[in-house]
C-alpha cells in the first residue's frame, strides 16, 4: 500500500476510534512516504495524535516536534494547512500535559498563520478557546467557540457531525458559568449529532454523553446522569483500555455523582481509584487533579476527618495557582471549602463537575489527503 492509502486507513480507524489501530498504520505510512515530506507530515501528525489518545506522551512530543520541523520546510497552499495543524497539535500537546501557558502561546501563533475564515481557522480558535477556558478566561473562550460555530454552520450541512464538538464546548461553558438550563440543550445536540453518525460504543460519543451527564447531575437529574456515565466508562474502557485518562477522569466523576446521592463509601473508593490513576497518567501536579483531590477532601470532611481534608486542598490549591487565573471556579471552590471545612447541613459539595479533558474537544483535522485524524481527547473533549 502507499502512503496515501495507508494514511487513508489510519484515518478511518482512528474515526471508528481505535487509535492503536491507526497508530500502527500510521506508523506504516511513514515508512512508506519516503520522498513524499507532505505524507510524512501527516503520518508524524496522525502518530502525534494517537499517541496522546494512548497516553504516551513522551512519544507524542518527540513525532510532534519532527512533524513541526518538516512542515516549515514544505511550500505551496496544502502546506501552509499541514504548517498550522503541526503548530496546533504540537499545543495541544502543551495542554494535555497542563502546560496551559505555553499551550495558549502555541496556539495563537497557529490561529495566526491560519486563513482567515477557513475550517483551518475554526478548528485552532476552538482549540484555543479550550485552553482559555481551562485557565479561567470564559469571556474570550465563549468568543471564539462562537467565531469557530460560526465558519462551521457556514461550511458545512446543518446536521453535520463536527458541529456536536461546538455544541459541546459550548454546552461546557454554560455549566463552567453555573447556566445549567442553557448548557442542557447544547449538551444534547452534541449527543444527538454525534451518535447518529458514529452509533453507541464510539469513545467520542462517550464523551458527550459523559459531558451530558455532567449537566444533568448539576440540574438533579440524577439517576440519568449516572446511567450515562457508567455507560460511557464501559465504552472508554472497550475502545481505549482501563488505565486511559478518560477512564481515571470519568470514574472520578461518577464518584462525585455517588457521593451527592449518599453511596459514601463506593464514592471513596472511586475518588481514590480515578485519582491513583491520573497521578499514574500525568504525574503528581496536574491541574486536572485539582478537582478530585477537591471532591475527596469534600468527602473525607464529611466523614469527619478534618486533617486529612485541609491537606488535600492545600494540594489541589498549590497544583491550580501556578496554572489558572485567580477567579477560576475550581481554585475558588477549594479555597472556600478549606476555609469553612465543615459544610452546613444540606450544601453540596463546590466542584467541577465536568472540569475535565474529555469535556472539550479538538475539531477534526483538515489536510491535504483527509482530514489525518477525528477527535483528540481532549480533550478531548469538554462541558
Amino acid at each position: 500500500m502507499t502512503a496515501a492509502e495507508l494514511l487513508l486507513e489510519a484515518v478511518a480507524r482512528h474515526e471508528e476510534g481505535h487509535p492503536a489501530d491507526a497508530h500502527a498504520l500510521a506508523a506504516r505510512a511513514l515508512r512508506a512516504s519516503a520522498g513524499e515530506d507532505s505524507r510524512a507530515v501527516e503520518a508524524l501528525l496522525l502518530l502525534g495524535r494517537t499517541s496522546i489518545d494512548l497516553c504516551a506522551y513522551d512519544a507524542a512530543e518527540e513525532v510532534l516536534e519532527q512533524a513541526v520541523a518538516l512542515a516549515e520546510l514544505l511550500a505551496g497552499e496544502a502546506a501552509a494547512t499541514l504548517r498550522v495543524l503541526a503548530l496546533a497539535d504540537r499545543a495541544a500537546l502543551a495542554r494535555t500535559l497542563g502546560r496551559y501557558e505555553e499551550a495558549e502561546e502555541r496556539y495563537r501563533h497557529a490561529l495566526a498563520q491560519a486563513q482567515p475564515d477557513s475550517l483551518d481557522e475554526a478548528t485552532v480558535a476552538n482549540d484555543l478557546a479550550v485552553t482559555l477556558k481551562f485557565v479561567g478566561k470564559l469571556d474570550e473562550a465563549e468568543r471564539l467557540y462562537r467565531r469557530s460555530l460560526a465558519i462551521m454552520e457556514r461550511e458545512l450541512e446543518p446536521d453535520h457531525p463536527d458541529l456536536a464538538t461546538l455544541f459541546h464546548n459550548l454546552g461546557g461553558l454554560a455549566h463552567a458559568r453555573g447556566d445549567y438550563a442553557a448548557a442542557e440543550p447544547l449538551a444534547r445536540r452534541s449527543v444527538e449529532l454525534r451518535r447518529r453518525a458514529l452509533g453507541n460504543d464510539h469513545p467520542a460519543v462517550a464523551a458527550d454523553a459523559a459531558a451530558l451527564a455532567a449537566v444533568l447531575d448539576a440540574r438533579g437529574q440524577d439517576e440519568e446522569a449516572e446511567t450515562l456515565l457508567r455507560e460511557a466508562i464501559v465504552v472508554f474502557e472497550q475502545a481505549l483500555g482501563p488505565e486511559h485518562y478518560e477512564v481515571a477522569f470519568n470514574v472520578g466523576q461518577l464518584a462525585a455523582l455517588l457521593f451527592r446521592r449518599g453511596r459514601l463509601d463506593e464514592a471513596e473508593g472511586l475518588y481514590r481509584q480515578g485519582l491513583l490513576l491520573l497521578e499514574k497518567l500525568l504525574g503528581t501536579d496536574h491541574p486536572d487533579l485539582a478537582p478530585p483531590l477537591n471532591n475527596l477532601a469534600f468527602l473525607l470532611a464529611e466523614r469527619g476527618k478534618p486533617r486529612a481534608a485541609a491537606a488535600l486542598y492545600r494540594r489541589a490549591i498549590a497544583i491550580l495557582e501556578r496554572c489558572v487565573e485567580p477567579d477560576h471556579p475550581t481554585l475558588l471552590a477549594c479555597r472556600e471549602n478549606l476555609a469553612t471545612l465543615v459544610p452546613a447541613a444540606g450544601r453540596r459539595p463546590r466542584r467541577e463537575f465536568t472540569e475535565y479533558r474529555a469535556a472539550d474537544e479538538g475539531l477534526p483535522r483538515r489536510a491535504s489527503c483527509r482530514p489525518p485524524s477525528a477527535r483528540r481527547p481532549a480533550a478531548c473533549s469538554e462541558p
